[in-house]
Parts: structure tokens; sequence; C-alpha cells
């Protein structure tokens, strides 16, 4: 079989996955279209009303708002929390240090349902249950291993001597690392960052378990599920995919932008 033969059935197979991967949207898309007031497809009619809806009833627009300011929180102290573990386990090279990045990034493979009962139990015996407070610290709990994975990749990728060649000029630790280590880490910290504000965003399970009264906008769609089933919840699902999408598309280009930085610097070395 030809190179150019193996190229183009591989092409047609990634094309295939991804339409797989994105079937769903067929129908959701123009479902939040939808002029009736009941989910049918194909609409009848188009219109934009549920997306009128969506930003302009309280209950719709403050559940939105609230899961992008708990987004908000849970990136500032995974940022913070992951980029410092992964300079602990990749720089300083702690005793364990492969049993520790394990540990770190194991709530993305323990199913979240497990974690969500863990999370309960947790906060039921401390009485946190039902605060905002909870509600971000246990969403940061899955959105920092997402930073960590991201930027200890970026670590290992950084050349050591320019952290060196700052050390033996004089400079200390801490002012090594922001005229240095974070410049050279920018790309992968944002990254990770997006990473950590849609694993917030998006998350339902542990909102379920800890959250009480607080409605965040994936827990508003579950309840409206449950209750009626109007075209609001297909906008409201848009929304969060087109988030998603955009989001998840400027953390890539950040990857890919710093890992060719690095690259290049490497070479130019």
């Amino acid at each position: 079989m030809s190179p150019r033969i193996v190229r183009i059935a591989l092409g047609l197979w990634f094309c295939a996955v991804v339409f797989f991967l994105l079937f769903p949207l067929v129908f959701l898309i123009p479902l939040s279209f939808n002029e009736s007031e009941i989910l049918s497809f194909p609409p009848s009619a188009w219109s934009l009303r549920w997306y009128r809806v969506l930003f302009t009833d309280a209950s719709w627009s403050g559940a939105l708002w609230l899961s992008v300011k708990i987004g908000v929180l849970v990136t500032i102290l995974s940022v913070a929390i992951g980029t410092a573990s992964a300079l602990a386990i990749v720089r300083h090279r702690l005793p364990g240090a492969g049993l520790l990045y394990g540990l770190a990034i194991a709530p993305l493979i323990v199913p979240g349902i497990v974690i969500a009962l863990g999370m309960f139990m947790l906060f039921a015996r401390l009485k946190w249950l039902e605060s905002l407070t909870t509600l971000v610290l246990a969403h940061t709990v899955v959105a920092v291993p997402y930073v960590i994975v991201v930027v200890s990749a970026a670590l290992r990728n950084l050349d050591e001597t320019i952290e060196r060649a700052a050390r033996v000029l004089g400079a200390g630790p801490w002012r090594s690392f922001l005229l240095v280590t974070l410049p050279a880490l920018r790309p992968a910290i944002l990254a990770g960052a997006m990473f950590a504000f849609f694993a917030s965003f998006d998350d339902l399970i542990i909102t379920l378990f800890v959250s009480g009264a607080i409605e965040t906008l994936p827990l508003r769609i579950w309840n409206d599920l449950n209750l009626r089933l109007d075209p609001t919840v297909a906008a409201a699902a848009c929304v969060m995919v087109a988030m998603s999408m955009v989001g998840l598309g400027i953390a890539e280009i950040a990857r890919s932008a710093g890992l060719r930085r690095l690259r290049t610097e490497q070479t130019d070395g």
C-alpha cells in the first residue's frame, strides 16, 4: 500500500472519529434555535428565543455567572497549587517524586463518583456542605492535576542550564524563578489554567454531592431536565460547548507555542 493511500485512509479515519465525537451536536445545535416550547427535531421554526431566556432569566443567568465565578476561583487556586507542586516534583527531586506525581494526578483516573462520595462524607463530617467555599475546594481537587501534568511536562523540556546561569550571575532562587523560569512556563501555565477552568465549569457529579442549594449551570440543566424540558437546556449546552471549544483551543495554541519556543531556544543554544 502506497504512502499516499495510507495518508488518505488515516485522514478518512480521523474524520470519521471526529464526526462520531461531535455527532450529538448535529441534533443539539438545531434544537437550541427551535421556536417551539418543546424539544422537537427538526425545528418547525427558527429563533434566538431560548438564548434570550438563558441570558435574561434570573435563574439561568445566575447559574451561568456563578459557574464562571467558581471556575475563576478554582483556576486561581489550581494554578498556584499545581505550579508549586510541579516545581517541587520536577525541579527539587523530592524523595518518592514518582509516587507523589502519581498520587497528585490520581483524580484524573479515579471515577468521579468515588471522589464525589469521599468529598461528601468528609465535608458532611466537617459540616461544610452547601457553601461556595466548599464547592470551590471540591472542584480544585479535580482541577489541580491538569495544571500539574501540563506544567510538569513543560519543566521537563526546559533546559536547566538557563536557570543555573541566572543563579551563577547572582540571581537568588525567587528572582531566578520570576525572571527565567516563570516566563518560560507561561504558555504551559495558561494551558493548565484553561483545563482547570473547564474541569470546574463542566462539573456536575461533585456539584450534585456537595453544593446543596447552590445551583451552577450544569446543575441547573440537570434540574431542568428532571422538572421540565424546554429548549433553554439545549441553548445552555451549546453555550457551554462553545466556551469549552474556544478555551481549550486557546490552551492548545498556548501549549504548542510554548513547545516551539523551548525547542527554538534549545536549538539556538
